[in-house]
């Protein structure tokens, strides 16, 4: 074919494509056949077919060559720009009809999955109701399961943990108002008018059904919007209410802040006590007084009437220990006291006779007193003699004054605990009963009792798993509480105290847990004993010969609280941050997890309080010391890292606090 043909046959081709529009696409629906797609891709193939061959002979001849074109040769080269222009305009083009089929296919691939989205769905729909699911379940079935929710929900609302059940469906809604055991537990968070009807009615939808038992939760805290009339009379139409079912009584707590409803309190209320056989769990708690009336004797009638009464919190002013000693509460396992004061003897003889199967005991008194006017021989008895209570696990006792001379002697060196597991000593600053009708005897001191409580612990469980130690001057309530306490009345906490606490054999070869606290930072000597040595972890990571395996052996036992997973310690950001590090990466950094448990436990939890001295003009902030910790503490696992939690408090420096720098070495700040 000639070069002239070949222009020819480009012209006309160029044509036929300047008069072709996108009129020449046919729209494709979502359900047109493929072939109409097919058509489209191949109007492109015939296209490309019918490329135009270039001459090449000139090409050659003039690109290898620097000399100037001759006129002819210079006539052929336009000839071969202006081809090549042509060409390059009908790639151009063509392109341009591809990415038009592109947008087109793929509205049309938007438009079928699309499509298949919505059939996916209707078949789901259509399928769930002739499968197995939760249309075809029986009720009874069903109704299994909402006991189960509401058995593990925890209630906050007037309304029910199965109120939202009810939000599902007709059928749900049903099935969970038609059945009053879901209904059993009675919150009432803060006192309004909305949540006592809430309270009312629920009363009614489980007022038939006699055999099922009742949980009552009232905190008698008003609301703003309540005036004093009202709330009184709400109070006492949700006490008196509650109490009509006593006899079904599975959980009771009273908890009473405001005055009104004590002032407003009739003998009427609380004189009948009829039987409680079923309950299990009670709190009373009053924070306020009333000259007039208390309600120790109802009490005291009510745990009479409760045969199988497990856990008992009490927080009442007016109650004595004394007054429980008639009573036999042989099911409790768990009692917790918030009183203002207690005698030694008269908490040897709750331990000793009234609850002889007690697993846990707290004890949150003002003061430990040494005599009561009122304690008859048989108490007193109890001062000398020793106790050995057999059941107990849990004891924790904590004193905001402090106790009388020789109290807290006379309490811990006559009783033994052989199954104690935890034990918690606290003196000074923590939350007292606040009224002003209480008196506390003019001989409580603040000091730490060392050798009756080191005997405590040797007579305890051999394997103490949980130590918790605290000595705080500051009340929670004074303004020195910002600054620490500057001084003791008695004998403070010490560091060898605790050295020699951690240092019985029941206590290091078995202590998971250590909280440390004081109203200053932690001495620097304690810090280093708990810091492991190097040589566990070289033993980890170094081949040894069956020769080395006792001294490894010997330097494992050497360390200190190989079972040491949760602590808590004050420090101080400006002189102990470095030390800590140490501490932190001998426990948690180098005690990898590896095929083999490691031999000395790996830290789990750290809790710090950074004790920020008080310099005059100079403000100090916890950022820097904060990242040191919270760098170690990243891992890549869920359960490798370090649970790290910090507070901040401020103190007085005293001489003693300040750090010791040798000559030559660095203090970073």
């Amino acid at each position: 074919m000639s070069f002239r043909a070949m222009m020819k046959a480009h012209n006309h081709l160029q044509r036929s494509s300047e008069d072709s529009n996108d009129s020449d696409f046919t729209e494709v629906t979502a359900k047109t056949s493929f072939d109409t797609v097919l058509s489209i891709s191949s109007i492109s193939t015939s296209v490309s077919a019918h490329s135009i061959p270039i001459p090449s002979t000139v090409e050659t001849v003039i690109l290898q060559t620097n000399d100037q074109p001759s006129p002819q040769e210079a006539a052929e080269i336009h000839a071969i720009l202006d081809t090549k222009r042509h060409k390059l305009f009908e790639l151009e083009r063509r392109k341009e009809v591809l990415d038009r089929q592109r947008e087109f296919l793929d509205r049309q691939r938007h438009l079928l999955e699309e499509e298949l989205g919505v059939m996916s769905e209707e078949i789901d729909q259509y399928s769930g109701v002739v499968g197995c699911g939760m249309r075809n379940m029986p009720s009874d079935l069903l109704l299994e399961i909402f006991h189960f929710y509401v058995a593990d929900s925890e209630c906050t609302s007037s309304l029910g943990s199965a109120t939202v059940l009810t939000h599902v469906c007709r059928m749900w809604r049903q099935i969970a108002l038609s059945s009053p055991a879901l209904w059993v537990t009675l919150m009432v968070p803060h006192l309004t008018p909305q949540i006592a009807s809430n309270v009312f009615q629920r009363l009614g939808q489980v007022k038939t059904a006699i055999g099922i038992p009742l949980e009552f939760n009232i905190n008698l805290r008003r609301s703003t919007d309540v005036h004093d009339k009202e709330f009184q009379r709400l109070s006492l139409d949700l006490v008196n209410a509650s109490i009509a079912y006593m006899d079904r009584w599975k959980s009771f707590s009273l908890c009473c802040e405001d005055e009104l409803f004590t002032a407003g309190i009739h003998e009427e209320l609380f004189h009948e006590v009829s039987e409680a056989p079923r309950l299990d769990t009670l709190k009373f708690a009053f924070s306020v007084q009333n000259a007039e009336w208390s309600p120790s004797p109802w009490l005291l009638s009510l745990l009479h009437a409760a045969p199988v009464l497990r856990c008992l919190h009490l927080k009442i002013f007016s109650l004595s220990v004394r007054a429980l000693s008639p009573l036999s509460l042989s099911h409790l396992e768990s009692l917790t006291l918030d009183l203002p004061t207690v005698t030694p003897a008269a908490l040897l003889f709750l331990l000793g006779d009234v609850a002889p199967n007690l697993k846990v005991c707290h004890v949150n008194v003002a003061g430990l007193v040494n005599f009561d006017t009122d304690e008859d021989d048989n108490h007193s008895a109890y001062a000398t003699s020793m106790v050995v209570h057999s059941c107990l696990e849990v004891f924790e006792i904590r004193l905001s004054r402090g106790a009388s001379p020789e109290a807290m002697s006379q309490l811990f060196d006559n009783l033994t605990l052989p199954v104690a597991r935890e034990v918690l000593l606290e003196i000074g600053n923590f939350q007292e009963p606040s009224s002003d009708s209480i008196t506390f005897p003019d001989d409580l001191e603040l000091s730490w009792p060392h050798e009756s409580f080191l005997g405590l612990l040797e007579r305890a469980s051999p394997s103490v798993t949980s130590l918790c130690l605290g000595f705080d001057l500051a009340s929670p309530e004074s303004a020195d509480n910002a600054w620490g306490g500057m001084g003791s009345i008695g004998s403070e906490l010490e560091e060898e105290h605790v050295r020699a606490y951690l240092e019985l054999k029941n206590v290091g070869c078995s202590l998971a847990t250590l909280h440390v606290r004081r109203d200053r930072p932690v001495w620097p000597e304690l810090l280093e004993y708990l810091t492991l040595s190097a040589s566990h972890e070289s033993s980890r990571t170094c081949s040894l010969d069956l020769s080395d395996l006792s001294s490894v052996s010997d330097d494992l036992g050497s360390q200190p609280l190989r079972n040491l997973e949760n602590i808590a310690l004050d420090i101080d950001p400006i002189s102990q941050v470095l030390p800590m590090r140490d501490f932190v990466k001998s426990r948690w950094y180098d005690n990898l997890s590896s095929d083999s448990p490691p031999p000395i436990a790996r830290l789990r939890t750290f809790n710090i309080t950074l004790f920020f001295p008080d310099i005059p003009n100079l403000e100090l902030e916890s950022a820097s010391a904060s990242k040191v910790f919270q760098r170690i503490a990243q891992g890549e696992e869920l359960k490798s890292k370090l649970e790290v939690v910090f507070h901040k408090r401020r103190y007085t420096m005293m001489p003693m606090d300040v750090p010791l720098v040798a000559l030559g070495s660095e203090l970073i700040v």
